[in-house]
């Protein structure tokens, strides 16, 4: 039977069933393990690795045919030397973090603007502060550093709440189809504005 690595601690016994009865459909058990966990033998079983494997572990894993990242970046990942063979796919997980990644970059900001770690402590001493200047992201000019699926969720929020100017900007053009690994660290600068 073909076989799977999953490499995350974060399934719950739910998901980790669902991960084993689908898997079973298409012809595959799965054997679990923690992140970055590879096991120090039998590496060379597995067809597909899901989660975090550390680099050094996948030159083992002679068969494997697809590396699917629990990480959105996987520029560490794309040097063909890292895998057995250089037909191995590599895939990641954008797509996944950015409605709630951007919401806490976009609750950071707002404490930034409104200095609330001032005014933690002035709360802390037990002061009454009437000028402490602050910001708002009405009107305010923002550029975002990297206009993936992160970025971009991030600049929507950011402009709802009426930011006057939005710029993103990208390192890597947007994947519009199969390239090779090693053109994906490729340092091309990109603009996006929202």
């Amino acid at each position: 039977m073909r076989k799977i690595a999953v490499m995350e601690d974060f399934l719950t016994p739910e998901r980790r069933k669902k991960v084993l009865d689908t898997a079973e459909k298409c012809g595959f058990a799965v054997d679990f393990y923690g992140r970055g966990a590879a096991p120090a033998q039998g590496l060379e079983q597995y067809e597909i690795i899901y989660g975090w494997c550390n680099p050094q572990d996948l030159k083992r894993a002679t068969g494997l045919k697809w590396y699917c990242c629990g990480f959105a970046g996987v520029d560490q990942l794309s040097d063909d030397s890292l895998y057995a063979s250089p037909d191995v796919v590599l895939s990641n997980s954008s797509g996944a973090y950015g409605l709630t990644i951007s919401e806490h970059i976009l609750m950071v900001t707002l404490m930034l603007l409104r200095r609330m770690p001032e005014f933690q402590d002035i709360v802390r001493r037990r002061e009454w502060v009437s000028e402490l200047p602050m910001r708002s992201i009405y009107g305010s000019r923002i550029t975002v550093l990297g206009a993936g699926d992160i970025g971009t969720n991030f600049a929507r929020r950011a402009k709802a709440l009426g930011a006057g100017h939005i710029c993103g900007v990208s390192r890597t053009p947007p994947m519009t189809g199969c390239c090779p690994r090693s053109s994906w660290t490729r340092c091309c600068r990109r603009r996006r504005s929202w």
